[in-house]
Parts: C-alpha cells; sequence; structure tokens
C-alpha cells in the first residue's frame, strides 16, 4: 500500500532529524535525573518518580508529536518532492494518510524508547523494600536477603501499570499528531505550533472550561463556552495518572476499561480529524 511506503520514509525522515533526537535524549536523562530527586524522601519514593517520570513522557512525547507533525507535508511542499510523489500513481488521500502514519510511528517509537527506559528504571525499584521503611536499615535488609520473587512480584506489576500508561498516553499522542497533521494544511508551521499547543492545554483543562459553561449568565457567552467545551478534545480524560500512582484512586470504569475507552475516543476523533484533512487536501492546490 503506497500510504505504508509512504509512512516508512516519513519515519525515517523524521527520526535523522537531529531536534527530535535532542527531545528525546533530554527526556530520558531527566527520567533517570527524577530517580534522584525521589530520593529525597525515604516514603512514596515510586510514587514520586512515577509521577514525574509520567509528566515527562506525556510532555516530551507531545513536542516531538507537535514537532514532527507540523513540518510533514509542508516541507514535501517546500522542496518540491510532493510533486514527484503525486505525479506517480499514488492518490491524494494515500498521500495524507501515509505521513500521519509516519508522524505517529515516529512517535510510537520515541515514546517507546522512553518507556522501555521508565520501565527498566520502575523495575529496578521495585526491588527496594516497601516505602516507609528507614533508607539505613533498608539497605541492611536488602543487603542481607533479597526476596526475588517478591521483587518479580511487584515488578512485573509496576511494568504493566507502566505499559497502560504509555498506551493511553501514545492514543492521546495520536490524536495530538492528527489534530497537527491536519493544521499543517490551513497554518504555517510556527502557527500550527502555537495553535495546537493551545488545544493541547485546553483540551486537558476541560474542568475550567466545564466550570465556565456554568457561569457565564449570557446566553451567547454560555452557548459558546459549551460548544467550545464539546467541539475541542478532551485530552483531561487520558489523564489516568492518579490512578497509576496510586491503584486505589478509582476510575469511571475499570482500569483496563477506561484505558480502553479513552483510546477509542481518540482513534475516533483522530480518523474524523483525518476524514477532514482527506476532503481539504483533495481540493487544496499544492
Amino acid at each position: 500500500m503506497n500510504a505504508l511506503v509512504i509512512a516508512r520514509n516519513t519515519v525515517g525522515d523524521a527520526l535523522r532529524k537531529r531536534v527530535l533526537l535532542i527531545i528525546l535524549l533530554i527526556a530520558i536523562v531527566m527520567i533517570f535525573v527524577s530517580v534522584a530527586l525521589a530520593y529525597f524522601t525515604a516514603r512514596e519514593q515510586m510514587s514520586i518518580f512515577k509521577s514525574v517520570a509520567f509528566v515527562i513522557l506525556l510532555v516530551f512525547g507531545a513536542l516531538i508529536a507537535i514537532t514532527t507533525s507540523i513540518f510533514l507535508i509542508p516541507d514535501e511542499v517546500e522542496k518540491r518532492t510532493i510533486y514527484s510523489v503525486l505525479s506517480k500513481p499514488v492518490q491524494r488521500w494515500e498521500f495524507f494518510i501515509g505521513k500521519f502514519l509516519g508522524g505517529a510511528f515516529t512517535v510510537l517509537i520515541t515514546l517507546g524508547l522512553m518507556a522501555i527506559v521508565l520501565g527498566v528504571v520502575v523495575f529496578m525499584m521495585s526491588a527496594q523494600p516497601p516505602a516507609g521503611v528507614e533508607l539505613q536499615s533498608a539497605v541492611t535488609q536488602q543487603v542481607q536477603k533479597l526476596d526475588v520473587g517478591d521483587w518479580m512480584r511487584r515488578g512485573f506489576r509496576e511494568l504493566a501499570l507502566v505499559a497502560r500508561g504509555t498506551s493511553v498516553i501514545y492514543f492521546e499522542l495520536v490524536l495530538l499528531t492528527a489534530i497537527a497533521t491536519t493544521l499543517s494544511l490551513f497554518l504555517t508551521p510556527t502557527v500550527n505550533f502555537a495553535v495546537t499547543a493551545l488545544l493541547f492545554i485546553v483540551g486537558s483543562l476541560q474542568e475550567v472550561l466545564a466550570a465556565w459553561t456554568r457561569r457565564y449568565e449570557y446566553p451567547f457567552t454560555k452557548w459558546a463556552a459549551t460548544g467550545l467545551y464539546y467541539v475541542t478534545p478532551h485530552f483531561q480524560d487520558f489523564n489516568i495518572m492518579g490512578n497509576l500512582v496510586h491503584p486505589e484512586v478509582a476510575l469511571k470504569s475499570s482500569p483496563v476499561l477506561y484505558a480502553i475507552q479513552v483510546s477509542a475516543y481518540g482513534v475516533v476523533y483522530a480518523m474524523v480529524l483525518l476524514l477532514i484533512g482527506i476532503l481539504v487536501f483533495d481540493q487544496k492546490e499544492v
């Protein structure tokens, strides 16, 4: 399929960009640095580390998704390579979808690398005794006897949480990639970056926006705020960090089912945006 070929070439081009690699390197370094920050307290070390690490995955993943997607189509137009591609038996929708898939696969690779680092660190930290034990006695106890079976149980339980959290973050970034790719048909890369980042921030603060819909007294203002609430993507629904860090925190449904629900929401929203992008790109002169 032509779209997959275009996606593969797009991934190769994206991974050769120094900016993306620098962002990825900074994210990995910050994950290791957050381990040291967790040791400032003898209790809740794992909770503090996971809280910081998941924020790093989300923020730097969003940077990678946006900085990759805003240039996918404009770069092809600027280099005029789009004309040679479309002159071949390649449909416009295949080119557009291929570019989006290339951005999504790039995010998958970079986020996967960060998640592997996070998983390794979390698994090694699971060898420590439960939080609340004095540091000196904990080290002595760990040197004297390490219950490998208990370590494995704790470690794989934490790895399962990391996998669930990373998957939800990925589908959130897929939606972000779809937004930036579609907006690249209308906006310059600089403006696109600002608008996509703004939508990401607004979507992450849906509770504040919902409060505004109840606050305004004038009908028009209330309708506008309500419309903005329902139209903007609900990135806040992807926030399951509280349950990941503290599994006793309840979600709207079971943790696995909720992860599937919000991931499906991201896929459906992205498909709608891509359909709009296909229709626009099919009529757009390049």
